[in-house]
């Protein structure tokens, strides 16, 4: 064979690619999402209630009474008092001034705490694969021909 016969030969050979093609397979993107799921409202609420207090005061008066037939004139502020009548002259009174104090009742304390935690999730992830089936058992190995000396 010369070497034209051979280029011809080794032409008819050469191979032709039909299509290629791309095998995909499916890979897990985590992303985490912050969800608000309850919210609580704390606030101060008074409330009122009312109560009865006793409260015991004093008062005290001078009382003048004029008795009859024992003479003598008996005056308050320059002024004649009458025989058989009894005058209140008030010495002291005792009033409330009622004032309201505040105590610690109970101590309450509101904290937030952050917790991690590790979860697994099964899931399913697909691959392509190649398959190829020969029901007539065509498919032989063949080695391919490595590059050509001269």
């Amino acid at each position: 064979m010369d070497e034209r016969e051979r280029e011809r030969q080794q032409a008819a050979e050469e191979r032709e690619v039909i299509e290629r093609l791309v095998l995909h397979e499916e890979r897990a993107q985590v992303e985490v999402i912050r969800e608000g799921v309850g919210s609580v409202q704390v606030r101060r609420v008074v409330t009122e209630r009312q109560e009865v207090v006793p409260i015991t005061l004093h008062s005290e008066h001078l009382e003048i009474t004029v008795q009859e037939g024992t003479g003598g004139r008996v005056t308050l502020n320059g002024e004649a008092l009458e025989v058989g009548r009894t005058y209140e002259v008030p010495l002291y009174e005792e009033r409330a001034l009622i004032e309201k104090q505040v105590y610690p009742m109970s101590e309450v304390t509101i904290a937030r705490q952050a917790r991690s935690y590790t979860r697994s999730e099964d899931i399913t992830l697909r691959r392509e694969e190649l398959d190829v089936e020969d029901p007539q058992g065509l498919v032989r190995d063949r080695t391919m021909p490595g590059p050509r000396r001269e």
